[in-house]
């Protein structure tokens, strides 16, 4: 099986490509560092027109939960949570393993 943590995040408005772009390429960084933990990763702005949609969504797939264990304090991940509390307003988190 595999350990699922998807991440569907609301920005606070008003908020800038530059904050946006900086929180894309902290992501980057790290699942570069974090290849042996993970089995798939991605990320990317809502292409939604749906008023319940988020503003920005990560789903990263684990080979198992102990790998997200890690994951979770890897320096690369608190590095990314940080830039996230600058400006969102709201995120909400789901884990599953399927």
């Amino acid at each position: 099986m595999t350990f699922h943590h998807l991440v569907a995040i609301s920005w606070t408005r008003p908020i800038d490509d530059s904050n946006i772009s900086a929180f894309a390429i902290a992501l980057d960084q790290l699942s570069a560092e974090c290849t042996e933990l993970l089995h798939a990763y991605a990320h990317g702005r809502d292409n939604s027109s749906r008023d319940v949609s988020s503003d920005y969504g990560i789903s990263a797939a684990f080979h198992d939960p102990t790998g997200y264990a890690e994951y979770d304090v890897h320096p690369a991940h608190i590095r990314a949570k940080e830039l996230l509390s600058k400006f969102a307003a709201k995120y909400t988190v789901v884990q599953f393993e399927a």
